[in-house]
Protein backbone atom coordinates (compact mmCIF):
# COMPACT_ATOMS: atom_id res chain seq x y z
CA UNK A 1 0.00 0.00 0.00
CA UNK A 2 2.99 2.26 0.50
CA UNK A 3 1.96 5.68 1.59
CA UNK A 4 -1.77 6.63 2.45
CA UNK A 5 -3.52 9.98 3.23
CA UNK A 6 -5.81 10.97 5.68
CA UNK A 7 -8.46 13.40 4.91
CA UNK A 8 -7.87 16.88 5.03
CA UNK A 9 -8.88 18.49 8.13
CA UNK A 10 -8.74 22.47 9.51
CA UNK A 11 -7.34 24.18 12.76
CA UNK A 12 -10.99 25.88 14.69
CA UNK A 13 -10.32 29.06 16.45
CA UNK A 14 -10.23 28.96 20.07
CA UNK A 15 -9.58 31.16 22.80
CA UNK A 16 -8.74 31.26 26.35
CA UNK A 17 -9.22 33.72 28.78
CA UNK A 18 -8.03 37.83 26.97
CA UNK A 19 -4.44 36.62 26.76
CA UNK A 20 -4.69 33.40 24.44
CA UNK A 21 -5.94 32.44 21.08
CA UNK A 22 -5.24 29.33 18.76
CA UNK A 23 -6.39 27.88 15.39
CA UNK A 24 -6.20 24.48 17.24
CA UNK A 25 -5.57 21.36 15.24
CA UNK A 26 -8.85 18.65 14.83
CA UNK A 27 -6.54 15.52 14.96
CA UNK A 28 -9.71 13.67 15.88
CA UNK A 29 -10.53 14.25 11.82
CA UNK A 30 -6.86 12.72 10.94
CA UNK A 31 -8.15 9.44 11.99
CA UNK A 32 -5.80 6.73 13.32
CA UNK A 33 -2.81 8.52 11.33
CA UNK A 34 -2.48 11.76 13.78
CA UNK A 35 -0.70 9.14 16.30
CA UNK A 36 1.23 10.09 18.33
CA UNK A 37 0.82 13.30 17.80
CA UNK A 38 -2.50 14.26 20.50
CA UNK A 39 -2.61 18.09 20.03
CA UNK A 40 -1.52 20.85 18.29
CA UNK A 41 -2.12 24.26 19.12
CA UNK A 42 -0.76 27.44 16.84
CA UNK A 43 -1.02 30.42 19.11
CA UNK A 44 -0.56 33.64 19.90
CA UNK A 45 -0.34 35.01 23.59
CA UNK A 46 -0.15 38.17 24.92
CA UNK A 47 -0.04 37.69 29.05
CA UNK A 48 -0.45 35.23 31.57
CA UNK A 49 -2.93 32.29 30.85
CA UNK A 50 -2.26 28.82 32.14
CA UNK A 51 -1.26 28.57 36.26
CA UNK A 52 1.56 25.91 36.59
CA UNK A 53 0.27 22.68 35.84
CA UNK A 54 1.36 18.97 35.26
CA UNK A 55 1.98 16.66 32.83
CA UNK A 56 2.38 13.27 32.66
CA UNK A 57 2.86 10.57 30.03
CA UNK A 58 3.86 12.62 27.01
CA UNK A 59 6.00 15.10 25.93
CA UNK A 60 4.82 19.14 25.61
CA UNK A 61 6.56 20.41 22.84
CA UNK A 62 6.61 24.54 22.94
CA UNK A 63 8.53 26.88 19.75
CA UNK A 64 8.52 29.98 19.03
CA UNK A 65 8.49 31.09 16.16
CA UNK A 66 10.92 33.32 14.32
CA UNK A 67 8.52 36.23 13.74
CA UNK A 68 7.32 36.37 16.94
CA UNK A 69 7.22 39.76 18.56
CA UNK A 70 8.40 38.78 22.02
CA UNK A 71 9.95 35.33 23.43
CA UNK A 72 8.82 32.61 26.00
CA UNK A 73 9.41 32.20 29.41
CA UNK A 74 9.22 28.09 30.65
CA UNK A 75 10.10 26.97 34.21
CA UNK A 76 9.38 23.32 35.31
CA UNK A 77 9.17 21.62 39.14
CA UNK A 78 12.98 20.19 38.02
CA UNK A 79 14.26 23.86 38.62
CA UNK A 80 14.44 24.84 34.90
CA UNK A 81 13.75 28.72 33.84
CA UNK A 82 14.52 29.67 30.20
CA UNK A 83 13.11 32.08 27.93
CA UNK A 84 12.74 30.96 24.32
CA UNK A 85 13.18 33.08 21.93
CA UNK A 86 12.10 33.56 18.52
CA UNK A 87 13.28 30.15 16.35
CA UNK A 88 14.08 28.75 19.51
CA UNK A 89 12.09 25.56 21.07
CA UNK A 90 11.95 23.19 24.14
CA UNK A 91 11.05 19.73 24.51
CA UNK A 92 9.54 18.72 28.16
CA UNK A 93 9.88 15.08 28.19
CA UNK A 94 7.44 14.45 31.07
CA UNK A 95 7.47 10.84 31.54
CA UNK A 96 6.41 9.83 34.87
CA UNK A 97 5.40 13.37 35.49
CA UNK A 98 7.01 17.39 35.93
CA UNK A 99 4.73 20.85 36.65
CA UNK A 100 5.67 23.73 34.46
CA UNK A 101 3.95 26.84 33.52
CA UNK A 102 4.94 28.66 30.50
CA UNK A 103 3.91 32.90 30.15
CA UNK A 104 5.24 35.76 28.06
CA UNK A 105 8.80 36.81 29.32
CA UNK A 106 7.32 40.59 28.65
CA UNK A 107 3.44 41.02 29.13
CA UNK A 108 1.75 42.28 26.58
CA UNK A 109 4.50 41.56 23.72
CA UNK A 110 2.93 38.70 21.93
CA UNK A 111 4.31 35.23 21.55
CA UNK A 112 3.35 33.56 18.39
CA UNK A 113 4.20 29.97 18.43
CA UNK A 114 2.45 26.15 18.62
CA UNK A 115 2.41 23.55 21.58
CA UNK A 116 2.52 20.11 20.56
CA UNK A 117 1.00 17.02 22.51
CA UNK A 118 3.53 13.90 21.41
CA UNK A 119 2.49 10.78 23.30
CA UNK A 120 5.43 8.24 24.70
CA UNK A 121 4.62 4.56 24.32
CA UNK A 122 3.84 2.34 27.67
CA UNK A 123 7.83 1.04 27.70
CA UNK A 124 8.26 5.24 28.31
CA UNK A 125 6.18 6.27 30.43
CA UNK A 126 7.91 6.38 33.68
CA UNK A 127 10.79 7.58 32.11
CA UNK A 128 12.27 10.26 34.63
CA UNK A 129 11.13 13.77 33.54
CA UNK A 130 13.46 15.61 30.93
CA UNK A 131 13.74 19.27 29.77
CA UNK A 132 15.65 19.26 26.08
CA UNK A 133 16.34 22.84 25.15
CA UNK A 134 17.24 23.76 20.96
CA UNK A 135 18.54 27.41 21.36
CA UNK A 136 18.88 29.21 17.68
CA UNK A 137 22.69 27.90 17.39
CA UNK A 138 22.38 24.35 17.81
CA UNK A 139 19.28 24.06 15.23
CA UNK A 140 20.65 23.11 11.77
CA UNK A 141 18.94 25.49 9.07
CA UNK A 142 19.40 23.62 5.11
CA UNK A 143 18.38 25.85 2.00
CA UNK A 144 18.21 23.65 -1.14
CA UNK A 145 19.00 24.21 -5.12
CA UNK A 146 15.02 25.89 -5.21
CA UNK A 147 15.28 28.17 -2.24
CA UNK A 148 13.54 26.36 -0.06
CA UNK A 149 14.79 26.92 3.72
CA UNK A 150 14.35 23.82 6.11
CA UNK A 151 15.06 24.50 10.00
CA UNK A 152 15.73 20.60 11.28
CA UNK A 153 14.25 20.99 15.00
CA UNK A 154 14.65 17.22 15.58
CA UNK A 155 15.81 13.93 13.92
CA UNK A 156 17.30 14.01 10.21
CA UNK A 157 17.02 15.79 7.26
CA UNK A 158 19.17 14.64 4.61
CA UNK A 159 22.94 15.20 6.26
CA UNK A 160 21.30 17.25 8.96
CA UNK A 161 20.64 16.17 12.35
CA UNK A 162 18.72 17.91 15.16
CA UNK A 163 20.44 18.06 18.65
CA UNK A 164 17.55 17.33 20.77
CA UNK A 165 17.06 13.78 21.06
CA UNK A 166 14.19 12.39 22.47
CA UNK A 167 13.55 9.29 23.47
CA UNK A 168 11.45 7.42 20.65
CA UNK A 169 12.60 8.88 16.99
CA UNK A 170 10.82 11.98 15.73
CA UNK A 171 11.61 13.81 12.74
CA UNK A 172 10.02 17.69 13.21
CA UNK A 173 10.86 20.66 10.72
CA UNK A 174 9.82 24.07 10.12
CA UNK A 175 10.03 24.76 6.61
CA UNK A 176 9.59 27.59 3.86
CA UNK A 177 8.92 27.24 0.85
CA UNK A 178 9.04 28.35 -2.41
CA UNK A 179 8.86 25.24 -4.88
CA UNK A 180 8.93 21.83 -4.40
CA UNK A 181 10.66 20.14 -1.39
CA UNK A 182 11.05 16.33 -0.87
CA UNK A 183 11.33 14.53 2.50
CA UNK A 184 12.37 10.43 2.81
CA UNK A 185 10.03 9.58 5.60
CA UNK A 186 10.76 6.19 7.20
CA UNK A 187 8.75 3.19 7.50
CA UNK A 188 5.91 2.59 9.64
CA UNK A 189 4.97 6.47 10.44
CA UNK A 190 2.79 9.08 10.33
CA UNK A 191 3.94 12.34 8.74
CA UNK A 192 1.70 15.21 9.96
CA UNK A 193 1.68 18.74 7.16
CA UNK A 194 0.42 21.85 8.88
CA UNK A 195 0.35 25.11 6.91
CA UNK A 196 0.74 28.08 8.38
CA UNK A 197 0.40 30.13 5.53
CA UNK A 198 0.27 30.21 2.19
CA UNK A 199 -0.99 26.94 -0.35
CA UNK A 200 0.56 23.73 -0.61
CA UNK A 201 0.28 20.58 -2.50
CA UNK A 202 1.14 17.43 -1.11
CA UNK A 203 1.89 14.12 -2.69
CA UNK A 204 3.21 11.10 -2.48
CA UNK A 205 2.48 7.34 -4.41
CA UNK A 206 0.82 9.26 -6.90
CA UNK A 207 -1.85 10.74 -4.76
CA UNK A 208 -2.05 14.24 -3.83
CA UNK A 209 -3.53 16.70 -1.79
CA UNK A 210 -4.40 20.61 -1.50
CA UNK A 211 -3.83 22.45 1.42
CA UNK A 212 -4.52 26.09 2.56
CA UNK A 213 -3.78 28.24 5.50
CA UNK A 214 -4.10 26.26 8.57
CA UNK A 215 -5.12 23.33 7.15
CA UNK A 216 -3.29 19.94 7.44
CA UNK A 217 -3.29 16.18 6.40
CA UNK A 218 -1.28 12.91 7.23
CA UNK A 219 0.21 10.47 5.38
CA UNK A 220 1.02 6.99 7.28
CA UNK A 221 3.61 5.01 5.58
CA UNK A 222 4.18 1.26 5.23
CA UNK A 223 7.42 1.19 4.04
CA UNK A 224 9.82 3.96 3.50
CA UNK A 225 8.83 6.44 0.93
CA UNK A 226 9.16 9.98 -0.54
CA UNK A 227 6.52 12.88 0.18
CA UNK A 228 6.46 16.16 -2.17
CA UNK A 229 5.35 19.19 -0.88
CA UNK A 230 4.95 22.13 -3.71
CA UNK A 231 4.31 25.12 -3.05
CA UNK A 232 1.66 26.90 -5.08
CA UNK A 233 2.75 30.52 -3.38
CA UNK A 234 5.25 30.80 -1.09
CA UNK A 235 4.32 28.79 1.89
CA UNK A 236 5.76 28.14 5.46
CA UNK A 237 4.41 24.60 7.18
CA UNK A 238 5.37 22.18 10.02
CA UNK A 239 6.20 18.77 9.12
CA UNK A 240 6.00 16.28 12.10
CA UNK A 241 6.66 12.43 12.07
CA UNK A 242 6.82 10.05 14.47
CA UNK A 243 5.72 6.16 15.30
CA UNK A 244 2.05 5.34 16.13
CA UNK A 245 2.66 3.05 19.47
CA UNK A 246 -0.61 1.06 18.56
CA UNK A 247 -1.50 0.95 22.17
CA UNK A 248 -4.66 2.07 24.16
CA UNK A 249 -5.56 5.58 25.27
CA UNK A 250 -6.58 6.66 28.66
CA UNK A 251 -6.83 10.37 28.51
CA UNK A 252 -7.73 12.72 31.45
CA UNK A 253 -6.66 16.55 31.43
CA UNK A 254 -2.59 16.45 31.48
CA UNK A 255 -2.20 13.02 31.69
CA UNK A 256 -1.92 10.64 28.86
CA UNK A 257 -1.73 6.92 29.80
CA UNK A 258 -3.05 3.40 28.49
CA UNK A 259 -5.45 2.67 31.49
CA UNK A 260 -7.41 3.55 34.52
CA UNK A 261 -4.43 2.58 36.73
CA UNK A 262 -1.42 4.53 35.02
CA UNK A 263 -4.05 7.65 35.56
CA UNK A 264 -4.57 7.00 39.09
CA UNK A 265 -1.17 6.99 40.02
CA UNK A 266 0.01 9.52 37.91
CA UNK A 267 -2.85 11.93 39.83
CA UNK A 268 -1.22 10.00 42.96
CA UNK A 269 2.45 11.07 41.98
CA UNK A 270 0.69 14.93 41.49
CA UNK A 271 -1.02 15.19 44.63
CA UNK A 272 1.81 13.77 46.93
CA UNK A 273 4.18 16.37 45.26
CA UNK A 274 6.50 13.89 43.75
CA UNK A 275 6.18 15.51 40.67
CA UNK A 276 7.81 18.68 42.09
CA UNK A 277 6.14 21.62 42.86
CA UNK A 278 6.17 25.27 40.93
CA UNK A 279 5.28 28.52 43.07
CA UNK A 280 2.84 30.56 40.78
CA UNK A 281 4.55 33.96 39.65
CA UNK A 282 3.15 37.37 40.84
Amino acid sequence: MGMTFSPVVSAALAAHGGHFSARRLDLKGLGAFASPVMGLDHYRMSGPTFAPHPHAGFSAVSYVFEDSAGSLRNRDSLGHDVVIEPGEMVWTQAGSGVVHDEVPSQSGREVHGVQIFINLARRHKELPPQMLYAPTKDIPVTRDAKGNQTRVLVGQFGQQAGTVRPAEPFDFFDVKLVDEWRYEAPPLRNVLVYVLAGEVEVKADGDKRALGTFQAVSVSTDKSGVLHLAAKSPAHVLVLSGTDPHEPLAVYGPFIMNDEAQLENAFERYRSGRMGRLVPLN
